[in-house]
């Protein structure tokens, strides 16, 4: 638990970006999640803790700034090996959900209303790790 409130100060003050990452500009906030499924490499279903025993669950998002190949047509192979990768790295565990916000301050989605957020487990951006595996490439249409 203490390693998940360093996390969370780290995520706070520094953006949550490594070397060669994007620092955001856009207020966002930082929440303590469950990932209950992956639904495949660039979305999952979360259970998310908003503080005094108020949760959101089965709550969809969207991993904001990365694009995985589909899970049909002629990507479904590679879709399967992102959604299979993203699984390995989160599916049941514990992560830090920083959602961006709209200029009207509520939490920004996409076009099938799952909100974007940036996942990190242990510190680590997993948005950017799926990059840096070959399962995802940078989504810059936003």
């Amino acid at each position: 638990m203490l390693a998940m409130a360093l996390a969370l100060l780290s995520l706070a003050f520094d953006g949550g970006a490594t070397a060669g990452e994007h620092h955001p500009t856009e207020p966002a906030y930082l929440y303590r999640a469950e990932v209950v499924r992956v639904v495949d490499g660039d979305t999952i279903d979360v259970d998310i803790d908003l503080g005094f025993y108020i949760w959101i669950k089965k709550q969809r998002i969207r991993m904001l700034d990365i694009d995985a190949p589909e899970m049909r047509g002629e990507s479904k192979v590679a879709g399967a090996a992102a959604t299979e990768y993203l699984k390995t790295l989160i599916d049941g565990k514990e992560i830090i959900l920083r959602t961006s916000k709209g200029k009207d301050g509520a939490d920004r989605d996409d076009s099938f209303g799952r909100w974007l957020g940036t996942v990190y487990l242990d510190g680590v951006d997993v948005n950017q790790q799926m990059i840096r595996a070959g399962h995802a490439v940078p989504y810059e249409d936003r």
